[in-house]
C-alpha cells in the first residue's frame, strides 16, 4: 500500500492540473500510512511473531501445566507448522496434528509444514492436514490439548470466534486444555499500527469470550514486547 501510494504521488508531478492535486492528496497520505505500518510490521513479524524464545515459552507453559509428554495435541491454524513443531519437540511420546485452511499466505501449505518438521527432526510425531477451525474434522473428546497461535483474531465476526471456541471445546477431552496467544490492542499497538490495530482485540475481550463459551480455570499472562501479547490457558 505504501509503495503504491508513493507511485501515485510521484505520478502526480507529471500530470497537468487539476488531476495533479487529486493524485497528490490521495498518494501522499496513502504512502505515509503504508510505509509507516510496513516499517512497524517488519520488526513485529521477526521480533515477536517468530521470536527466538518461542520454543522456550512453549516449554515453560508445558512444564507449568504438568504436561507429561505423551499427550495428543491439535494445533488449530498451524500455518507452516512453527507451533506444531515446538510442541512435537516437547511431546516426545505424543502426537501433534496441525490443521489449516492453507490460503492467503505465501508458502503456507502442508508440504512446507512437513518440510519444516523434517528439518527439525520431528516428522515422525506430526501430521498436517486441511481443516477449518469452524468445523474441526475430529470427533468429540479427541485431544488432550488444543493450541492456536495468533489465529482467532483472523475470524472477523464474533459469531465465528464463538463457533471456533465451541469447536475447540468440543474436540477437547474432559479436563483438556486450550492454549492460545493473541496480540493485544493497546496504546503501544496503535502507535505502531495506526488504525490497523483494530484487527486485534484487547485482553479482556478474549477473557470474556473464553468464559462465555464455557471454558473454566482460565489463566492469563501478559508479555511486554515490541507489541504486547497475552497467553490464555483454559480448561474444558
Amino acid at each position: 500500500m505504501g509503495v503504491m501510494g508513493l507511485i501515485v504521488a510521484l505520478t502526480g508531478f507529471f500530470i497537468d492540473w487539476p488531476l495533479r492535486w487529486s493524485l497528490l492528496l490521495i498518494g501522499i497520505p496513502t504512502a505515509f500510512v503504508g510505509l509507516y505500518v510496513g516499517a512497524s510490521y517488519v520488526p513485529m513479524h521477526y521480533l515477536l511473531l517468530k521470536p527466538r524464545y518461542t520454543s522456550n515459552m512453549w516449554k515453560q507453559i508445558a512444564e507449568n501445566e504438568g504436561v507429561k509428554g505423551k499427550e495428543y495435541l491439535l494445533d488449530a491454524g498451524c500455518g507452516t507448522g512453527s507451533t506444531s513443531i515446538n510442541w512435537a519437540k516437547i511431546l516426545k511420546k505424543g502426537k501433534v496434528v496441525g490443521i489449516d485452511i492453507y490460503s492467503g499466505m505465501s508458502g503456507n501449505s502442508p508440504y512446507q509444514a512437513y518440510r519444516n518438521a523434517e528439518l527439525e527432526g520431528v516428522i515422525n510425531r506430526v501430521e498436517f492436514k486441511y481443516g477449518n477451525i469452524l468445523e474441526i474434522p475430529y470427533p468429540d473428546n479427541t485431544f488432550d490439548i488444543v493450541t492456536a497461535g495468533s489465529v482467532l483474531h483472523e475470524l472477523r465476526e464474533e459469531g465465528d470466534k464463538i463457533k471456533a471456541l465451541n469447536e475447540i471445546r468440543r474436540v477437547l477431552k474432559p479436563g483438556g486444555k486450550f492454549i492460545t496467544i493473541e496480540l493485544l490492542r493497546d496504546a503501544k499497538m496503535f502507535f505502531a499500527m495506526l488504525f490497523f490495530a483494530f484487527v486485534w482485540k484487547p485482553k479482556q475481550y478474549w477473557t470474556n469470550l473464553l468464559e462465555k463459551t464455557g471454558f473454566k480455570n482460565l489463566k492469563t499472562e501478559e508479555f511486554k514486547r515490541y507489541i504486547n501479547y497475552a497467553v490464555y490457558i483454559a480448561q474444558k
